[in-house]
């Protein structure tokens, strides 16, 4: 089913495993990791429920060639493609240095210290507390641009209410499993699954910008070839 093919693309996301490397570092890792799963997958259930019973039945995806569904997948595949454009172009990496140097020039007394220059969600995370990270884990996991065309396609897709919840239930498992199988590690061997966690982060690490820019790339035109063959 494609929804579930948009969650294989969607389980590729680098921020879940930084967020997991985290969180395996603090003294109570198994708790922290189930606390920050339990939010994020919270967040990102609840507003699947809420878009796809929204959308079901109404015009905008009654049909293949509604003005919702070509449009969603010509806007936010043409968004894509220049996404990777400008990884491909490390245009994205120029902003950084001109903030970087911007950061440098200003007043002394303005510089940022070291802990704020720290993105604020790993200042949270690394605080060890369980309702933090849970409140952290809403706020990070809103539905991204995969999650919502697939929740689109649920909503056009003529299933069933049992049938919508349940695939909504399997993207998400497919998902969120760089969070889930660290957590099973930690129960069954957490010191390898430590080593794993940050071998494969260090990985990501140096291949990142190839992978984000093959996924925007393949995610973009897929959906604006589809977008294109549903509006003519």
């Amino acid at each position: 089913m494609r929804p579930l093919v948009l969650a294989l693309g969607a389980a590729f996301y680098p921020t879940l495993l930084a967020a997991v490397v985290i969180l395996l570092a603090q003294p109570r890792p198994r708790r922290l990791l189930l606390a920050y799963l339990a939010g994020a997958l919270t967040i990102s259930i609840l507003a699947g429920l809420v878009i796809v019973f929204v959308l079901s039945g109404t015009e905008l995806v009654t049909s293949e060639r509604s003005g919702l569904s070509w449009r969603a997948d010509l806007a936010v595949g043409g968004l894509a493609i220049l996404l990777a454009v400008a990884l491909a172009t490390r245009a994205d990496q120029r902003f950084r240095e001109r903030r970087r140097r911007r950061r440098e020039e200003a007043p002394q007394e303005q510089a940022p210290s070291d802990r704020r220059k720290e993105p604020w969600s790993e200042r949270l995370l690394a605080r060890g507390s369980i309702p933090i990270v849970f409140g952290a884990a809403l706020v990070l996991n809103v539905p991204g641009a995969a999650y919502l065309i697939a929740l689109k396609d649920i909503a056009a897709g003529g299933y069933s209410d049992a049938g919508q919840v349940a695939l909504i239930l399997a993207f998400n498992a497919i998902m969120f499993v760089l969070a889930e199988i660290p957590l099973l590690g930690l129960f069954l061997a957490p010191d390898r699954t430590n080593a794993l966690v940050r071998r494969l982060n260090d990985w990501f690490s140096g291949h990142g910008r190839a992978i984000a820019m093959g996924l925007c790339l393949a995610f973009g035109a897929f959906l604006v070839v589809r977008g294109i063959a549903n509006a003519a």
